[in-house]
């Protein structure tokens, strides 16, 4: 069974076939469910609210080669209150999930078969700025689950830390100088940067 043979048999009956971006930020307080559209749809069981087209979603890109895009997500010609939600970022948004999805819908804005997701990620940042007292910007930037897997939980790739955890251990003390600078594997060999 394919993942859209409703859309499919709608698409060969020749029906009006309708293909909407949903997304679901899991915000701690009040998590939000939207489309880019004006309106309520329905879809998965729930209610997704319409955002009158003042929101957008940056190109979702695949993570090739160990990096870990972010994708960015704007909301525009908001009021000032957006920011308090700036301000409690740290605890309303950051590590809380968010979801891109793919829905189909015929003429009647029915959905045809299930959510397809596009892009799963971790909120990270929200920030604003302001063209005027009362037209604002937000965005929020997300990154895939995988963009911080080689730390070590609730830790970073710095000395402080690896002393912290490893006394003694003088694999990263000078990590710091080690910045934009090479460095060669034998000690005997000179450093072609300390001339």
């Amino acid at each position: 069974m394919s993942l859209f043979d409703a859309a499919g048999a709608a698409a060969l009956r020749g029906d009006l076939i309708i293909a909407e971006i949903l997304a679901f930020f899991d915000f701690r307080t009040s998590p939000q469910r939207v489309h880019a559209g004006f309106g309520t749809l329905r879809a998965g069981g729930f209610d997704w609210q319409g955002m009158g087209g003042l929101g957008s979603v940056s190109d979702i890109e695949g993570a090739v080669g160990g990096i870990a895009p972010v994708v960015t997500f704007t909301l525009s010609g908001v009021g000032p209150e957006i920011a308090n939600d700036v301000v409690n970022a740290r605890t309303e948004v950051k590590g809380r999930d968010c979801y891109v999805y793919l829905q189909f819908y015929d003429g009647d804005l029915a959905p045809l078969g299930g959510l397809y997701t596009l892009y799963r990620g971790v909120m990270d940042r929200l920030i604003h700025t302001a063209a005027s007292a009362d037209a604002w910007t937000a965005q929020l930037t997300a990154e895939t689950r995988f963009s911080r897997r080689g730390l070590p939980p609730f830790g970073n790739l710095t000395d402080r830390d690896q002393q912290t955890r490893y006394p003694g251990d003088a694999g990263l003390f000078d990590i710091a100088a080690m910045i934009n600078r090479r460095r060669p594997w034998n000690p005997e060999i000179p450093d072609s940067n300390s001339t």
